[in-house]
């Protein structure tokens, strides 16, 4: 059942009772072949307390421990103190003045097969006084169950429970608070507590300690403080296994097993933290202050500050795109440079392919991938399924696979995501390089080779990323997927080298980043609670001090051509970037090595003007078609709004700024040669609405469902290609 029972009695002037203690505790382990030791703890009895129990320490496992005078006194102090030193898994504590009976512990330690903490319910004799019938009641139901949701026996002397318990709960010794601290936090961290009901009996010897008013003022206020103190995450790690596989995070009552240890603070598992609501509360109570003082006067600031972001992003986007005109930011691998590559000096290389549901699309990645010009003795291809995916781990399983994949069932536990699977690959990792392809990817075959190159090559030894550029294979299939396609031109072959040509933080694209596997490890991987996982990734690769580059390789994927499926697939990665900022911003200085790299400017155009953009469009869209359609009427009042300077400013936006982004996308097209898409740019206004209304879609979901990921269904392009 277990290995052992350790007994934990905290003890003061109990010298009338610990002998017959002792002997029932013997008298009931002897029946059983459960090991047990008896650890009291005494604090410094004034009678012969501690010389009855010694007499027992030649023969039985007993022993004592007489508490320094310098630690505080009281049962919460002894008994943390005997958790330290108890030996076996089981542990239990229990008062020594007999009203509990010791026979019941062994029958409490059976019932951690279904809970990993038990506790006795006090059954009190009718004999006893009505004041502490009182007490018992009051404490359980006002204390436990109204104010903790807590059903059972709160105040109880005797509780089991498992050691682990222990190692991720800290309690703040207080006299008369320890029980409640201990079982709040034990079910905050998804343990399971159970009852056991028991005969309470009177005290059998000594003085009762109990100040029956002291004790129910001091539970009541440590109650309240208790409630009112929000419980964070806390991490757990599984000491059993190595590379982070395991570990997770206790919050809200839940396991979650996530893989990697990454802090609470550097996660999206909370999406926004208590000092950034208070700022939110502020920002909202001064604007609407600001209304009810002189809503025109704040009216105008507001659209000042729009325009001005409006323009910065024109101007931001201008110099990026103009970068790539003075020189080719994106790492290039010659042919030459490839042909010189000896197989034999090249390392192993792990393919992550994190799968659900891709039953229909997995032929054509396993066909792709076994394609890749790398030594195939030197290839790991991990495909990760998640347990309840039976139709797409049954079709793997039938096909006949090379010996470099392999099928790796990500163990079932919250959350699903792709992040998650990940670290749970990158745990069973073995090649030097890792890198992740969707299960829809059409690699580039040389592609490993010219990541390997590019990192052998490179000075910079802090670049431990390198991104490859995505693109699409089925970029004509219908409108959507034409538009789709000049966005992925554009971001892909203009604005992100253009952030590698200053050294910004690039915000991964999901698929195609290539790693050096030692720094991924001590980037901890992926934030399992981040929907938008890549993005977050480059901004703390950033942070640490490390760089990504764009690799000129190029990845094909497929373009969504099912406009709600877009709209799920985009709400998702707009919410993950909404996940992102709000990590990052809890402490933006983390940015700021120094001021010649000011990246925390750069996230704020990146990534946070990218989203805030969707939100804003709209509401410049029809102020701008209302100001042409009813000018006659609203004129004036519209032009009050904007001074000179400003209305010079949102005039140069909307014509010069609205023409150069449909030009940048024209010039993505170019770049890749996509003449046929050119002329599909002037949808890109449309695409634009379509962006804002998954946006809204991506606020609704963070608000509500923010760890909720959003599967994209693949594989729409294939009755196209038959």
């Amino acid at each position: 059942m277990m290995g052992g029972v350790s007994i934990i009695i905290p003890t003061y002037n109990e010298d009338a009772n610990v002998e017959k203690l002792i002997k029932r505790v013997q008298c009931s382990f002897a029946k059983s072949r459960i090991s047990y030791e008896l650890i009291f703890v005494d604090d410094n009895s004034t009678d012969d307390t501690v010389g009855k129990i010694n007499k027992f320490c030649n023969y039985l496992p007993v022993r004592t421990i007489v508490k320094d005078k310098r630690i505080k006194k009281g049962k919460a102090e002894s008994l943390l103190i005997g958790f330290k030193n108890a030996a076996y898994d089981v542990i239990c504590m229990i008062d020594a003045d007999l009203q509990y009976p010791p026979e019941e512990i062994l029958p409490m330690c059976r019932e951690l097969k279904k809970f990993d903490i038990v506790v006795s319910n006090r059954n009190i004799r009718n004999d006893s006084s009505v004041s502490r019938k009182f007490a018992s009641k009051m404490f359980r139901y006002v204390f436990g169950k109204v104010i903790f949701g807590l059903d059972c026996d709160v105040q109880s002397g005797l509780k089991v429970f498992k050691k682990e318990v222990l190692a991720y709960i800290e309690i703040s010794s207080t006299p008369w608070t320890f029980d409640l601290q201990f079982l709040h936090k034990a079910r905050n961290l998804g343990y399971t507590i159970g009852s056991f009901d028991i005969e309470f009996f009177e005290r059998q010897g000594g003085n009762v300690k109990l100040n029956f008013l002291r004790s129910v003022f001091e539970i009541g206020l440590q109650a309240f403080k208790l409630k009112l103190t929000v419980l964070p995450p806390v991490l757990y790690s599984d000491e059993t296994q190595d590379k982070m596989m395991g570990n997770g995070v206790f919050y809200k009552g839940e396991k979650l097993i996530t893989h990697t240890d990454i802090s609470h603070r550097h996660s999206a598992l909370q999406t926004i933290v208590l000092h950034q609501k208070i700022v939110l509360a502020v920002l909202l109570l001064t604007i609407i202050a600001g209304f009810i003082l002189d809503w025109r006067t704040t009216i105008i600031l507001i659209v000042v500050l729009l325009t001005v972001v409006y323009f910065l992003d024109l101007l931001f986007n201008l110099f990026l795109i103009g970068r790539n005109f003075q020189k080719t930011p994106e790492i290039r691998i010659s042919e030459k440079e490839l042909k010189a590559i000896k197989d034999e000096d090249l390392p192993v290389y792990t393919i992550f392919c994190p799968l659900y549901k891709e039953s229909k699309i997995l032929p054509q990645f396993i066909e792709a991938i076994s394609g890749m010009d790398w030594p195939k003795n030197k290839l790991e291809v991990q495909l990760l399924f998640e347990d309840d995916d039976r139709e797409t781990i049954r079709v793997a399983e039938e096909m006949k696979l090379p010996d470099c994949f392999h099928i790796i069932v990500v163990p079932h536990g919250a959350p699903k995501t792709k992040p998650k699977a990940c670290n749970y690959g990158l745990a069973h990792a073995k090649g030097e390089y890792v890198v992740i392809y969707d299960a829809e990817d059409i690699p580039d075959p040389k592609q490993l080779k010219k990541a390997f190159s590019a990192f052998q090559k490179e000075e910079n030894k802090d670049i431990v990323c390198m991104q490859a550029q995505l693109n699409f294979y089925n970029p004509c299939q219908n409108i959507l997927t034409r538009v789709f396609t000049a966005e992925y031109s554009l971001w892909f072959d203009l604005i992100l080298p253009g952030l590698q040509s200053i050294g910004a933080p690039i915000p991964l694209g999901g698929t195609s980043n290539h790693f050096k596997a030692d720094s991924l490890h001590l980037l901890k991987g992926w934030d399992p609670f981040n929907v938008t996982e890549d993005c977050d990734l480059g901004m703390r690769l950033c942070k640490m001090g490390y760089h990504t580059a764009v690799l000129d390789s190029t990845t094909m994927e497929e373009a969504n051509s099912n406009l709600m499926n877009w709209m799920k697939q985009r709400s998702r990665w707009i919410k993950g970037y909404m996940q992102t900022y709000l990590v990052h911003m809890r402490n933006p200085k983390e940015f700021i090595s120094d001021w010649k790299h000011p990246n925390i400017i750069t996230f704020q155009l990146v990534v946070g003007g990218k989203v805030s953009s969707l939100f804003i469009n709209p509401f410049m869209w029809s102020t701008t078609v209302t100001y042409f359609s009813f000018r006659s009427i609203i004129g004036s009042t519209v032009d009050s709004l904007f001074p000179p300077i400003v209305f010079y400013l949102a005039v140069i936006c909307l014509v010069l700024g609205n023409f150069l982004y449909l030009y940048y996308y024209m010039i993505g097209c170019y770049k890749r040669e996509q003449w046929g898409i050119v002329v599909y740019v002037f949808f890109v206004p449309i695409y634009w609405l379509m962006m804002s209304i998954a946006a809204w879609m991506a606020l609704y979901q963070i608000i509500f469902k923010p760890h909720y990921w959003e599967k994209t269904v693949h594989g729409l392009h294939l009755p196209i290609i038959k």
